[in-house]
């Protein structure tokens, strides 16, 4: 009995020993890819971020097909990096279970049968001897009803846990499903607000003369809050209008409306195509990607020699906003860097200015997009502007500006407004004070 009691305890020691040796030598290196995972893993999430918070200009821009891509590469760099370790992991659970699953098992119950089945002799409850065979069929009785009742709450435990976590993601799903239906069928407030307007009945139009026209369009936001109850304009190509009022007043929310952002509840709007208009946010957004990719945004590189533009052409764009030297600063037109990070705001607001030139478009919708820049540079840029034929609509609290429109829009905030010419006067008196304007 003593040779078997220490025997038992020896081989289970060599046996974990052997199995802790083979797993450490042929374990993959899971440290290192999980880093990648998680690396992969933290840019998606960033990429997805950077959508989120600058969705808007990225509507405006047009640029769902760059953005699509730049996402798609992403969550397929993780996936593969996912699958990579689900490969490397797939074989050395198999054998690590194998190990500890049945050759730890296996040796455990050498360990418990020996003693049972070596024993001279072995006395049941009653007091008399069994024999081999009984004790057999009492210790593999006994083993089958131990680990049936394991796995039995085993399976029970996890089934509770996967049922609460489906009822989770299935209350998400649904709530998304029902948004959708929503959108769909038109309908774009929220429940618990009662407006005016719940359904978007408007008309949209194509313009055949290239303007743009409103008639009886109201500035509704998507929550239902009326800005403006009913707004009738027109703007034809060459007529350029400035748009002032205080904050609120519904100033971005008509570029919002007339470019398709925000829904037409009422009235009619005629409007050329989106190719044709080109809307410059204040605060610019900078993609991913070269510098080059900064200036052609939403077009690829691809889209650049189909169209047969080459680097020379977008120097000139940089040319007429001042930021000529910026390209040999920054190493070329193929340098790659966080150029939300790394440029000022107004050299931002100049990128997205040369955007426009590059892109030559008949509408430019420019929201206080000069306002980190200086009023020189500001000047120069809208009489390029001008002078390539595009048509302003600005929104900007700087009287120097009025100088290079035609008529004003005013909103007073409280849901009027105005529309009346520039004085030629007050043109005048720019010219006078500074003769650069």
């Amino acid at each position: 009995m003593i040779a078997h009691n220490v025997t038992g305890p020896l081989l289970a020691v060599v046996v974990i020993g052997l199995t802790g040796q083979v797993l450490r030598v042929v374990s993959p290196k899971f440290g290192a890819l999980v880093s990648v995972e998680a690396e992969r893993s933290a840019y998606l999430r960033s990429v997805h971020s950077r959508l989120i918070t600058n969705a808007e200009e990225i509507a405006f821009y047009g640029g769902h097909k760059v953005e699509l891509t730049h996402l798609e590469a992403a969550y397929k760099s993780l996936v593969d990096q996912k699958n990579r370790l689900l490969c490397q992991k797939l074989w050395y659970v198999v054998l690590e279970q194998f190990l500890m699953k049945y050759v730890w098992s296996g040796t455990g119950m050498v360990m418990v049968s020996l003693p049972i089945l070596m024993a001279s002799s072995f006395k049941s409850g009653n007091g008399t001897d069994m024999a081999v065979s009984d004790r057999t069929q009492y210790l593999t009785t006994a083993r089958n009803l131990l680990l049936s009742g394991a796995d039995a709450v085993e399976r029970l435990m996890s089934s509770y846990k996967e049922i609460v976590e489906l009822a989770g993601y299935t209350g998400r799903v649904s709530s998304m499903l029902d948004v959708f239906t929503e959108v769909a069928e038109g309908q774009y407030t929220r429940p618990s607000i009662t407006a005016k307007y719940t359904i978007a009945s408007g008309t949209v139009l194509n313009s055949g003369d290239g303007s743009i026209r409103l008639c009886d369009v109201p500035i509704v936001t998507p929550t239902g809050d009326i800005v403006v109850g009913s707004l009738s304009l027109e703007i034809k190509q060459g007529e350029h209008l400035l748009i002032t009022g205080p904050n609120g007043c519904g100033k971005s929310s008509l570029f919002r409306v007339i470019c398709g952002l925000w829904p037409l509840y009422s009235g009619t709007l005629h409007r050329p195509k989106n190719a044709t208009m080109f809307y410059i946010p204040q605060r610019p957004y900078m993609s991913i990607g070269s510098l080059r990719e900064q200036v052609i945004y939403p077009d690829t590189v691809e889209d650049m020699k189909k169209k047969g533009m080459t680097d020379d052409v977008l120097m000139e764009c940089f040319e007429r906003v001042a930021l000529g030297p910026l390209v040999t600063r920054e190493g070329g037109w193929s340098a790659v860097a966080d150029w939300k990070d790394i440029l000022s705001g107004g050299e931002k607001q100049r990128v997205a200015i040369a955007r426009m030139f590059y892109h030559k478009p008949s509408f430019a919708l420019l929201d206080e997009c000069t306002s980190a820049v200086s009023i020189d540079v500001e000047s120069k840029i809208y009489q390029a502007a001008k002078s390539n034929g595009i048509t302003l609509l600005t929104i900007s609290h700087r009287p120097t500006l009025w100088q290079f429109h035609d008529r004003v829009l005013q909103f007073d905030g409280q849901g009027n407004w105005e529309l009346k010419d520039v004085p030629a006067a007050l043109v005048s008196i720019f010219h006078i004070i500074n003769p650069l304007y």
